[in-house]
């Protein structure tokens, strides 16, 4: 299929058609066939031809530098793109923060437990400090979550009963893993972890706060896959979810003690750095539904 084929397939009836010609235009397309290509996407309904345009709209990106962009181009970036140029502003930043600030701060707690000598146990300062310590391990985090993926083949089943069993196990008793056994799939572990930890972490606590003795499969983790992508999710039945779902993915965003509230907006980065989603919603009987999906 030719770049001019291709351009015009893009609007095909068929959605194999169409998915062709999205790929095709990431092989030999150029800077200015991204309007075509936004534009498809904003049309399109099928997961995997939407995957086929959101790589291709990536890949032209990268072939031409910024200032390459008209100023209107901002009015039709879609918003799948926009999350990318987030991931990337997020991995410099927060990269820059660690680099910049981080070792000052490591100094600070020294200077403090020195001067403090056997009042430094117990202090303010240290109470402080270590807070601060956590926000930097949290921005840390989110700077690997943003960062490129390293796929490799490993057991997504076999990854996930390694962090069940991290808990201790009056905990594990109530949780349940279900999905297929061996389940080796092609895509970044650390980045999976980082979900996968997230959404055990978010159930196990809202069970712990709901008042009553957790039973059997209080917390339930699936895993699957479908012909364009894999998905993970986490039930629970704790006590659900408090005000507006958007909020809970903000940085920062936290009502629990000793939390940094950078959770969810890790999760969520991970997945988006693999091509994916990250949703949560409230379960059909109570509790909360937690669910990633990310592109093979």
């Amino acid at each position: 299929m030719t770049r001019e084929e291709a351009l015009e397939h893009l609007t095909a009836s068929s959605a194999h058609l169409r998915g062709q010609a999205a790929r095709v235009l990431g092989a030999v397309g150029s800077a200015s066939d991204l309007p075509s290509l936004r534009r498809a996407q904003k049309l399109e309904t099928v997961s995997y031809v939407n995957y086929a345009l959101q790589d291709s709209i990536r890949r032209l990106l990268q072939q031409q530098p910024p200032e390459l962009l008209a100023p209107d181009e901002n009015n039709v970036i879609s918003e799948d793109v926009r999350r990318q140029i987030y991931g990337q502003a997020v991995e410099w930043i927060t990269g820059f923060l660690l680099h910049e600030i981080a070792s000052p701060i490591g100094l600070v707690r020294l200077a403090a437990k020195r001067e403090l000598a056997d009042r430094w146990d117990g202090s303010e300062s240290k109470r402080h400090l270590e807070s601060v310590v956590r926000v930097f391990e949290a921005i840390e985090t989110l700077k690997n979550a943003a960062a490129v993926p390293r796929p490799q083949e490993f057991d997504l089943a076999a990854l996930l009963d390694e962090l069940i069993a991290t808990f201790p196990e009056d905990i594990t008793g109530w949780i349940s893993a279900i999905g297929t056994r061996p389940f080796v799939i092609k895509a970044d572990p650390s980045l999976i972890r980082m979900v996968a930890v997230n959404g055990l972490r978010n159930a196990v606590e809202s069970l712990q706060t709901v008042g009553r003795p957790p039973q059997a499969h209080d917390v339930t983790i699936n895993w699957g896959e479908t012909d364009v992508d894999y998905w993970l999710s986490v039930l629970d039945h704790g006590i659900g979810i408090n005000g507006p779902i958007e909020t809970a993915f903000e940085i920062g965003n936290s009502t629990k003690k000793n939390h940094t509230g950078f959770g969810l907006a890790i999760a969520r980065q991970a997945v988006e750095t693999m091509i994916g989603s990250l949703n949560l919603e409230p379960a059909k009987d109570g509790g909360a539904l937690y669910t990633a999906r990310w592109r093979k």
